[in-house]
């Protein structure tokens, strides 16, 4: 089964900053006030300032905030490679929010982070901002202000290509179902996750920073044995191709899922672009494989990019 929490591959109002000061981002149903010298990122449904290797991202995932609550111990963060400096509980408009200071080490580049937590029964909202601890005392202070300003926005987000840099057209088997950040999901039903056990699942994105791709091909390979929902991925066969014109690599594995061990198929795309990555992975049981390939790669086969 594929829930909500395997998809994320991803996760009090601040003093001074009032509602005519807060921005709804694109691709969300969240409102906050950017930290000033940020501007809108083209990767992802937040702020960003480059210069700094600075951001704040928003990723909105159907599930209990209380499921995703227990993925935030110092254990949980410590196999993510996070240390967590603190954590407290506090109440805003009525509602419970998580709040975590971390640290993380990327590219061998010490960072903090400020991580906000909220959502209800059937929906979370996780407000992530990132600096480099050497810019602390220039962005700290802006970006925590920032994090602790995100509200629910009171109408909007309506729209689940908002702020995507590309497009995919939904086939009568595979459709629309939510979007996560800068992912969007189709299922079979055009539900959200939770799925049952043989349904498949699409998911297409871009990678939320600068990677250095380097090979496609060792790359491809690499990042489909990250997969989250996957353990033992194996048997990879793959080809060269285009996407949208970019230079790509397809590639079809097995796997088990992580929890139940059940036979999978992962189908995997990755696109060259710039500094970074587009991202295609479906995932379905074995059993079902092959129709359900011929499925991805026809939704794949529409993929554009947006200006």
């Amino acid at each position: 089964m594929v829930r909500a929490g395997t998809v994320v591959l991803l996760l009090g109002a601040c003093a001074g900053v009032g509602a005519a000061d807060k921005v709804r981002v694109p691709g969300t149903q969240t409102m906050l006030e950017p930290p000033a010298g940020f501007t809108p990122s083209e990767r992802f449904p937040g702020f960003e300032r480059a210069d700094l290797q600075s951001s704040v991202v928003i990723t909105e995932v159907p599930a209990p905030v209380g499921e995703l609550s227990k993925a935030m111990t110092k254990e949980a963060l410590a196999s993510k490679g996070m240390t967590l400096l603190s954590s407290a509980t506090e109440t805003a408009g009525g509602r419970e929010r998580l709040l975590l200071h971390v640290a993380q080490q990327a590219g061998g580049v010490d960072f903090l982070k400020w991580m906000l937590l909220s959502g209800d029964q059937n929906k979370s909202s996780m407000v992530v901002g990132t600096y480099p601890k050497s810019a602390e005392s220039k962005v700290g202070g802006a970006v925590k202000a920032a994090v602790l300003s995100a509200v629910p926005a009171a109408a909007g987000g309506g729209d689940v290509f908002e702020g995507l840099r590309f497009r995919v057209t939904a086939t009568p088997t595979l459709k629309i179902s939510t979007r996560m950040g800068n992912m969007l999901l189709l299922t079979e039903t055009g539900k959200q996750p939770p799925l049952g056990p043989n349904e498949a699942l699409y998911v297409v994105g871009s990678s939320l920073g600068s990677a250095a791709v380097g090979g496609l091909k060792d790359f491809s390979q690499a990042r489909a044995s990250q997969t989250a929902a996957l353990k033992d991925v194996r048997n990879f066969q793959g080809r060269d191709m285009k996407l949208d014109g970019l230079p790509a690599y397809e590639l079809i594995a097995d796997g088990n899922d992580v929890r139940s061990g059940a036979p999978m198929k992962l189908y995997q795309v990755i696109a060259a672009d710039g500094d970074g990555y587009f991202i295609v992975q479906g995932l379905v049981a074995t059993a079902r494989a092959k129709p359900s390939i011929a499925e991805f790669q026809r939704v794949t086969s529409s993929f554009k990019r947006t200006p």
